[in-house]
């Protein structure tokens, strides 16, 4: 599949790209700039060949990332999610858009979950783009240390949320493909704001203890 990344720097949109490389799907990383698309570019293809990964991966500024590709996941910081994604919304048709966007704010040495007006990140999202695309919530709980390192072992949960049923079996199928992660459908779009706000506590236990602390139903 054709999967972009927008705003895919940093260690947790590095780990989604090399894992799914290795599967063998074609990477396109967005940013403003194609310059700066290019050197992040440059910079994952390196790390994927030091791992023994042949990978596929191209830069491109977000507008045309997002038009090549039938995935879209959105890496972008809460703060800048709305206002990119409104200017590039042209740029979207019918294509899955992945969701990890979490909302929060810190306050002293913690991070706190800053609940937007509409309730979640993914929400703002929704009322952006065209009704036509299909938005799937997932990834917001793992750890992007972990995610980019290809000797961790992902023993987490990933739940997934979203209205259309054929899209959330897509995510399924590629979350399957990063091994150990297991994913659970966690019902419609609206549940997605109480994963998002689970994520501000994970990152606080993984600072205070110096571990990287996901979720796991049993």
């Amino acid at each position: 599949m054709k999967i972009s990344l927008l705003g895919g720097t940093g260690a947790f949109a590095e780990g989604l790209v090399i894992r799914w490389s290795q599967a063998g799907h074609d990477i396109f990383i967005g940013s403003r700039s194609e310059e700066k698309a290019q050197g992040i570019t440059n910079d994952m293809l390196e790390k994927a060949k030091s791992v023994g990964i042949d990978a596929n991966i191209t830069g491109l500024v977000n507008a045309e990332a997002a038009k090549e590709t039938e995935i879209v996941v959105v890496c972008l910081p809460h703060e800048h999610t709305s206002s990119t994604l409104e200017g590039i919304k042209d740029s979207f048709t019918n294509q899955i858009v992945i969701s990890p966007v979490v909302p929060m704010k810190k306050e002293g040495d913690f991070f706190l979950f800053d609940q937007p007006p509409l309730g979640s990140a993914v929400a703002e999202i929704k009322a952006v783009l065209p009704d036509t695309v299909k938005i799937v919530s997932a990834y917001h709980n793992i750890p992007a240390k972990g995610l980019a390192n290809l000797d961790k072992p992902l023993d987490y949960d990933v739940a997934i949320c979203g209205d259309d049923e054929e899209s959330k079996k897509v995510v399924k199928q590629l979350t399957e493909q990063m091994p150990n992660l297991r994913p659970i459908d966690a019902g419609p779009l609206q549940l997605s704001g109480m994963i998002e706000s689970i994520t501000p506590l994970i990152i606080n236990m993984n600072i205070k203890h110096k571990h990287e602390f996901s979720i796991k139903f049993v």
